[in-house]
């Protein structure tokens, strides 16, 4: 929101914000942000971004290089671009957090401002919770097929540029991956990181042995090889070689990794050559095109794989890439106002959440109530926390680890009947407005 080279904004919002400028007053107004319809055997939805989007929303304003891109336009009054370059954000937000379950038709951010402050955080509001909560449910299906399987995110390569890849890595450990391929996010936000080697590393050397012997020289206590770029079963048993040279000097190999051919029979063959030879511990790391249902599959036909790297398909949700995330106005000077078009209705009033659950804390059905109907729904869990209220921060949104934590909680209370890859039963929730 502050980038001095990016003015993240659609036109509309400005245009119509210089309008309700010159009209003279600022009405009050809320928005809420929501997914209008799950996506594609979507039986739930991981809640990501919403630590990002308070953090754009907090700095809502325009800086000198800003205003003096706007002017150079010539579409503003330069009244209009003097009054922007005094604006800050002096509304209130109500939201959910990162790792909450959610389902369509839920607001999980609500903002109550100035109608300009509202308006102009549109764009940048969707754009954080998008891609983030597609990225985020890719991921927890994945570790879901993968059951107590480590899963690792490999998908910095082929994600759509580094804020992708970045969210990537965020939202896989969220959503209890082990770690991340992608350093600086791993740097960043302390989560673990992973890698192997790359098959140019092999070609490197004359033969496949010499390049195995020379990268656990380097790092004799965190190797894993990588031993398809010739003969998978041959490169299975060099690394053996290599196993035993660790071993009768005080270490461990700690894997191997598959990336290309029949993960089932060769996982299966390289655990049986690996016992045999007294190897038990080291574990068989498979990447390379997998994704949920791809793992599942392996999984039920007993694939002998410790750990599954994650790239291209949960990179870009292959199955189902885009969530139809909307930003409305449900008020205007508490005046409830909605759309009401054809496969577009929006549902008017201020709204809160609520979540019933049994008496073991699963979740049973979850309830969108307008404001003024809240004190009926209080016995239940309220899912909307005030961060910000009259401009001022009352409440931090969590950091990763604790996000992580509270996402495995929640999961763990949803019924495996909504969390099924394919065709997953559809999780109720009531209008009461």
């Amino acid at each position: 929101m502050n980038d001095s080279n990016h003015l993240f904004y659609d036109l509309y919002q400005l245009t119509m914000c210089q309008s309700y400028w010159r009209s003279g007053g600022e009405p009050n107004a809320v928005f809420e942000l929501y997914v209008r319809d799950m996506p594609h055997d979507r039986g739930y939805i991981v809640l990501n971004g919403i630590r990002q989007a308070l953090d754009c929303i907090r700095n809502l304003n325009f800086n000198s290089l800003n205003l003096c891109g706007l002017n150079k336009l010539q579409r503003f009054d330069p009244k209009f671009i003097d009054y922007l370059g005094n604006l800050e954000f002096t509304g209130s937000v109500r939201g959910m957090q990162d790792g909450d379950i959610i389902f369509a038709g839920e607001p999980v951010l609500q903002i109550e401002a100035p109608i300009i402050q509202g308006q102009l955080l549109e764009t940048i509001l969707i754009n954080c919770i998008n891609y983030s909560s597609i990225a985020a449910t890719k991921c927890s299906r994945v570790k879901y097929s993968a059951g107590t399987k480590e899963v690792v995110d490999f998908g910095a390569r082929r994600s759509h540029g580094k804020d992708a890849a970045n969210t990537l890595a965020y939202a896989g450990y969220l959503t209890g991956f082990q770690g991340t391929a992608t350093v600086g996010t791993g740097m960043n936000f302390s989560i673990p990181l992973f890698g192997t080697m790359a098959h140019s590393y092999i070609m490197a050397f004359q033969d496949e042995i010499e390049a195995f012997r020379s990268y656990a020289k380097e790092f004799p206590d965190t190797c894993t090889l990588l031993v398809d770029t010739y003969d998978t079963i041959s490169g299975v048993k060099n690394a053996i070689v290599i196993a035993k040279e660790l071993e009768s000097a005080g270490n461990k190999l700690r894997g191997i990794r598959l990336d290309s051919g029949d993960y089932l029979s060769l996982s299966i063959e390289a655990r049986r050559i690996l016992d045999s030879s007294g190897l038990s511990y080291v574990s068989i790391v498979a990447s390379g095109g997998l994704d949920e249902y791809r793992i599942r599959e392996l999984e039920l036909s007993g694939a002998q794989i410790d750990v599954y790297g994650v790239g291209t398909k949960i990179a870009v949700s292959a199955d189902a890439p885009w969530l139809e995330s909307v930003y409305k106005m449900v008020e205007i000077d508490s005046r409830p106002v909605n759309k009401s078009s054809d496969g577009k209705k929006s549902y008017p009033h201020k709204k809160n959440v609520f979540r019933k659950c049994d008496s073991k804390g699963k979740f049973i059905e979850d309830f969108v109530v307008s404001d003024q109907r809240s004190s009926e729904f209080s016995i239940y869990t309220s899912l909307l926390s005030t961060y910000i209220e009259n401009g001022k921060t009352i409440k931090k949104h969590p950091e990763l680890i604790y996000s992580r934590e509270h996402h495995i909680e929640q999961f763990a209370k949803l019924d495996n009947s909504h969390k099924s890859i394919i065709q997953p039963h559809t999780y109720p929730v009531t209008m009461s407005l």
